[in-house]
């Protein structure tokens, strides 16, 4: 077969960059800039319950054994670290419990990246050596995570999307690395061509392995490599450091053709989806949010076993659950290679739980609900949980496969007096319908009310959703870095 690349002239890269530089606040839709305030505020909640998770605690206590103190603030805890550092820390604190946020086309957790790279871009405004202090405000905050999420999905989009999840990697921590790098830069006030240098520095270190989600605390820190990333090539970048040009297309070591290789697409990447729709259709406004702390191609498993635990009370039961057979999922290309894989051993580790349908399904039978505390290190290894988990297994539909039904599924349970009921969802709540702005504000003080006290839920709250109207964003700073309680332990 003869794979065709076609020929963009070296521009998509360039063109982006452009369209940054030359973004303004006003150029914004009301409802985009408002949308993405509450996508910052989810993005705290998950920060702050997840700074002093065990993991978290781990990760804390290692990295402070070699990484010396410095100036940038880490959200839950006093200690002040260099940026890089401190900005893996904050990403790895938001995506440490499987309830930031989302997007089914491009798979990545938007927040845990530009959360934690425009706090300590911020923070590199007033602490640069040599030059006068500069406070960023709030709007500038704000219009620097928009530029990260759309340039983060696009990268995702010119690479098939989840096609990079099926194939195993994390892909959130490829896309998000361009992604940083622009929201960074942006803030910095660079020019294109410096934001173009920073997007090539950036780009050259992107990975992530999604073995990861067999288990190991590292897949926390992962999405954390692009915030690292990202904010190396602003840095060098603003310092006059020259990146690749034309990152993007070079068709020989660019990061669409390294990251598309054996993909069996033809085309193998789709370099025009850099700049599709940049400045009318905004991918910021179809980022999508947890409501339950599992892997998101699961979500659509969970909900249909609650309906059916609602619809038929006696034979769901917890008692009548060893009457329970079989049960199965039929799930999309990219969901049943994240999450439909079967476990080798027992018990798994809490990622392995939060990444295993199987595992997520049984818990949902047994507690009737999938949030944190179901992952706590003395609930991993129940009998009636793993007795269901033994009798799960998973399979691919081609049905499931477009983005608007990545997350949805088609569920069977089997009883021993041979009644079989099925169901099907084609998106669970939080794709669609996504959650609202109010709702996100109540999971915001759900989650913070469990680890900070009610005054400093306000004024994170009102900090966050009045940020267009602030000229500083460290007084936000100042009070994510201030300790929290532990919401697991």
């Amino acid at each position: 077969m003869v794979v065709s690349v076609p020929d963009f002239g070296g521009g998509v890269t360039t063109a982006l960059s452009e369209w940054i530089h030359n973004l303004e606040p006003s150029d914004i839709p009301p409802e985009v800039l408002t949308r993405v305030k509450y996508q910052v505020l989810d993005g705290v909640a998950c920060a702050l319950v997840g700074a002093r998770v065990p993991w978290s605690e781990k990760y804390v206590q290692a990295t402070l054994e070699y990484e010396p103190a410095g100036q940038y603030s880490v959200i839950g805890y006093e200690h002040r670290l260099g940026p890089l550092a401190a900005g893996m820390m904050n990403s790895s604190f938001i995506q440490s419990t499987e309830l930031d946020d989302y997007h089914a086309a491009a798979p990545v957790h938007s927040l845990a990246i530009m959360l934690p790279t425009l706090m300590a871009a911020a923070e590199s405004q007033k602490l640069r050596p040599g030059y006068d202090s500069k406070s960023t405000s709030g709007l500038q905050f704000l219009l620097a995570t928009i530029v990260g999420i759309e340039t983060a999905i696009r990268a995702g989009n010119g690479l098939y999307g989840n096609n990079m999840l099926a194939r195993g990697w994390h892909c959130g921590a490829v896309y998000g690395t361009p992604g940083s790098a622009a929201a960074a830069a942006k803030l910095f006030d660079l020019s294109s061509s410096q934001i173009e240098d920073a997007i090539g520095i950036a780009s050259t270190q992107a990975c992530g392995l999604m073995a990861a989600q067999f288990g190991g605390m590292i897949k926390r820190a992962q999405h954390g490599f692009s915030t690292r990333n990202g904010l190396i090539g602003a840095f060098l970048a603003r310092g006059g450091y020259d990146g690749i040009k034309q990152v993007f297309e070079r068709p020989f070591g660019g990061f669409l053709a390294m990251f598309s290789a054996g993909n069996g697409h033809n085309p193998p990447y789709k370099a025009w989806e850099i700049t599709k729709g940049l400045g009318t259709f905004w991918e910021t406004l179809h980022i999508r949010n947890k409501l339950y702390a599992a892997v998101g191609t699961a979500h659509g498993m969970i909900e249909i076993l609650e309906h059916l635990q609602t619809k038929y009370p006696t034979r769901f039961a917890p008692e009548n659950l060893d009457r329970i057979v079989r049960i199965h999922a039929a799930q999309s290309h990219a969901g049943f290679h994240h999450d439909g894989w079967q476990p080798t051993h027992r018990p798994l580790d809490v990622v392995g739980s939060q990444m295993c349908a199987a595992y997520v399904m049984a818990t949902q039978l047994v507690d009737r609900q999938v949030l944190l505390a179901q992952f706590a290190a003395d609930r991993l290894d129940r009998d009636d949980v793993w007795t269901l988990v033994h009798k799960t297994t998973c399979s691919h539909d081609v049905y499931f496969d477009p983005p608007e039904r990545l997350a949805g599924a088609r569920v069977q349970v089997e009883f021993s007096d041979g009644m079989v009921l099925e169901e099907s969802l084609d998106a669970p709540r939080g794709y669609d319908p996504w959650v609202t702005n109010e709702e996100l504000v109540e999971k915001y003080r759900k989650l913070a009310r469990t680890v900070i006290d009610e005054e400093r839920v306000r004024r994170i709250e009102e900090a966050v959703l009045g940020l267009e109207k602030v000229d500083d964003v460290e007084e936000l700073f100042g009070l994510l870095a201030q300790p929290v309680g532990r919401a697991l332990t």
